[in-house]
């Protein structure tokens, strides 16, 4: 079967999203009013005008920007979609300073009435704030694309044997000596191809291979397997990216990566499994733009049923064009500078 046609590269989100100079002014005025709700902004806050202001093309004069109302938002984004999107997106704001203020709250929950937004985001921004672990948790798992396309598949693909393996693996028993040797093989491909960075990438840090004891199940390893393609970290700035990458193509509710990587890596919440150790100030919106703007290039649904073996013998670079993901985008500099 034949690669599909490549998409464009969207440099700036402007490009990505279609927005003509006077919705992304708008949509810049509602981040700006959440940014500056308590007041001046902070470090973080201003860091975050100044990217959002380089990616909606607004150039050298986004300081003269000004906040926006509900009429000009709704003029400028008619379609009830498009709002959901902006308000649901105006958490990262109120996220920002590493905390979420009950100005930045009220000023969120506010436009999203006058807009008619409904939106369970919007209803979670509370519980941040008052850092109820248990309440945000509780969304994120209703509302995880990934564990639900996970079980969809196994129901799908294995029936009620494969949810009987899904359990064991829950429980720590599920074992597969074939699979994990399969993973092991890995090691003998030369350095630089795609396996063999997979089987580094799992090696260096101690981690157990699918059908090994306390191994993930194969239908997880995208996780891991996407920290290699993309060469994002694993530390708390890294996984970040990993989620502005997954946010972009995964159908859905995809903005639960985006909450999921804010409350445990910029509030400091224990949200995540407890593997996973909370940070806080780790979200770099520039780094996460860059990694939104490459997962628009993805061609395959690494989260689906896709041949990654016949990948992995790959040259890194030549696995990267298969997906679609060569060349990414740098991070947007400030406005007025080149970026890094």
């Amino acid at each position: 079967m034949s690669d599909p046609p490549r998409v464009p590269t969207a440099q700036t989100l402007a490009q990505a999203f279609g927005l003509a100079p006077h919705q992304a002014r708008v949509a810049f005025g509602a981040l700006r009013m959440v940014v500056e709700a308590d007041g001046p902004p902070g470090a973080n806050g201003l860091a975050l005008l100044a990217v959002a202001a380089s990616t909606l093309a607004l150039g050298d004069d986004w300081r003269a920007v000004p906040g926006t109302t509900p009429a000009e938002i709704t003029d400028a984004f008619p379609s009830a979609d498009a709002r959901r999107l902006l308000v649901d997106s105006l958490l990262i704001p109120a996220c920002i300073e590493g905390e979420v203020s009950a100005a930045g709250e009220v000023l969120v929950r506010s436009l999203a009435a006058a807009l008619g937004v409904r939106s369970h985001w919007v209803r979670v921004l509370g519980p941040l704030r008052r850092r109820r672990v248990f309440a945000v948790k509780r969304q994120l798992v209703r509302r995880s694309p990934d564990a639900r396309r996970l079980f969809a598949r196994t129901w799908a693909e294995e029936g009620l044997l494969g949810m009987w393996r899904a359990l064991r693996f829950v429980l720590g028993l599920h074992v597969d000596p074939p699979l994990a040797a399969r993973f092991r093989g890995l090691g003998a491909l030369p350095p630089g191809t795609l396996g063999r960075r997979f089987f580094d990438h799992f090696t260096a840090r101690g981690l157990a291979f699918p059908g090994e004891p306390g191994g993930l199940p194969e239908r997880m390893i995208h996780h891991d397997l996407m920290h290699v393609v993309n060469d994002y970290g694993t530390d708390p700035a890294g996984e970040c990216e990993l989620a502005g990458f997954y946010a972009a193509f995964c159908p859905g509710d995809a903005f639960t990566f985006v909450v999921i990587v804010l409350a445990t890596f910029q509030l400091g919440l224990p949200v995540s499994p407890a593997v996973v150790l909370p940070a806080r100030g780790a979200f770099d919106p520039a780094r996460f733009i860059a990694a939104f703007l490459r997962g628009r290039q993805l061609r395959i649904d690494v989260m689906g049923p896709w041949d990654y073996w016949a990948l992995m013998p790959l040259p890194i670079d030549a696995a990267r064009e298969h997906l679609g993901i060569t060349d990414p985008p740098a991070p947007p500099g400030l406005p007025g500078q080149a970026a890094a």
